[in-house]
């Protein structure tokens, strides 16, 4: 979901979520495509991703946050873009 819209896309294997949504012309936000950056922000609301190589907290990750850049999927995903300030709270909020 972006801007209120669905989008279905199919990934390839080797495609992250980014990649494959670009190719389709869906500009996702994004930013480094290293997951660094957080401006690929985005919400699982169902299915699974690897997302290997993110710099997100595996607790960050454990409540449905991903980057669109280093999740590749796992099974069918719904992911919601989220803004980046949400994801940075959840990130970096105290303990």
């Amino acid at each position: 979901m972006l801007d209120g819209k669905t989008h279905t896309i199919n990934v390839e294997s080797y495609k992250s979520v980014l990649e494959a949504a670009l190719d389709e012309g869906i500009e996702l936000p994004h930013d480094c495509k290293l997951g660094a950056c957080l401006a690929c922000a985005a919400k699982v609301l169902s299915g699974t991703v690897d997302q290997t190589g993110s710099t997100l907290d595996d607790t960050v990750i454990e409540r449905g946050y991903a980057l669109t850049c280093c999740a590749y999927p796992q099974s069918d995903v719904v992911i919601r873009s989220i803004p980046e300030d949400e994801l940075i709270d959840e990130q970096f909020a105290p303990l």
